[in-house]
């Protein structure tokens, strides 16, 4: 085998090895996607459970999140190939209407405590 041979092979090796962790970046970004659907469904259900006089605001606040998540899922079906850098991207937009949700349901709580 000549080096050229053995050049070659290896380049093969590389592209299969980025293909593969292009499509292991999407399985991530979908999973996560697909958690934070529970997490924001469970959510919802605390909301639709607990009789708070701040139903408005949770109401608001949970269309906002429902919103965040449908934008996230759109930009992930229409740009795979940047999957990591829209997982990245959701995260962090989710988990900031997460906390701003859970404080809210948090305080409306305390409130009725």
């Amino acid at each position: 085998m000549t080096n050229g041979d053995r050049i070659t092979g290896l380049e093969a090796q590389i592209g299969k090895l980025q293909a593969e962790q292009a499509k292991l970046r999407e399985q991530l970004a979908r999973a996560q996607l697909d958690q934070w659907r529970g997490r924001i469904e469970d959510l919802e259900v605390q909301m639709h459970l607990g009789a708070m006089e701040t139903s408005d605001q949770l109401t608001t606040l949970m269309r906002q999140l429902r919103g965040k998540w449908a934008d996230a899922r759109r930009q992930f079906e229409e740009n795979v190939p940047t999957a990591s850098d829209v997982a990245d991207t959701v995260r962090a937009g989710l988990e900031n209407a997460f906390d701003d949700l859970r404080n809210a349901l948090l305080e409306a709580r305390n409130k009725l405590a």
